[in-house]
């Protein structure tokens, strides 16, 4: 009797051990283990800003290693976060928000990123990410564990539509461009 009361024990102990904060069990195989997260947002940052562009070549040059200058983004649209938004960021990108692993997420070479996301400090970019969701990429300061399709819903609950296909974001983005202009007229 006692062994099955040290046992009783034993599993209430493991099992609130198991349940603690910042902590998701993630299927491996047959088993599940659990994973830790912590923040991918760690550093001083004055605001956040997300933009979808038509051209990305505008102010890469085809180097997305470099470091980047504000200054040159040509954006069609941004969008400056919030705190709420920037928390969902935040969770998305430690890994926090549910992944989509069982999409067929597939990788090609042409990274074009269209849709991007800076972190500025006094207005020195502090940290970035660039997606092309063409072909399916992410490049960054550092990795983040977020899902293309975190990605895709992300963007799009700020407003900045995703197109598989070039030409049609060009084409939305373009007419989304000349609309501005057509106002400072």
């Amino acid at each position: 009797m006692n062994v099955i009361k040290f046992f009783a024990v034993i599993s209430v102990f493991l099992l609130f051990i198991n349940c603690k904060k910042g902590t998701v069990n993630k299927k491996t195989g047959n088993s599940t283990v659990p994973q830790k997260f912590t923040d991918y947002i760690d550093s001083q940052y004055d605001e956040v800003i997300a933009f979808a562009n038509v051209n990305p070549m505008d102010y890469y040059d085809g180097d997305f290693d470099k470091e980047l200058n504000p200054k040159s983004f040509k954006d069609t649209i941004s969008v400056k976060l919030n705190s709420v938004q920037i928390k969902e960021l935040n969770d998305i990108l430690s890994g926090r928000k549910s992944q989509d692993i069982n999409s067929d997420t597939k990788i090609a070479d042409c990274f074009y990123p269209r849709h991007n996301i800076i972190f500025l400090n006094q207005n020195k970019i502090v940290n970035h990410l660039v997606i092309c969701f063409e072909c399916n990429q992410v490049k960054g300061s550092k990795p983040s564990k977020a899902s293309m399709k975190n990605y895709q819903d992300f963007f799009s609950s700020l407003g900045l539509k995703i197109f598989d296909n070039p030409i049609e974001h060009s084409t939305y983005y373009d007419s989304i461009q000349q609309i501005h202009k057509n106002k400072i007229k």
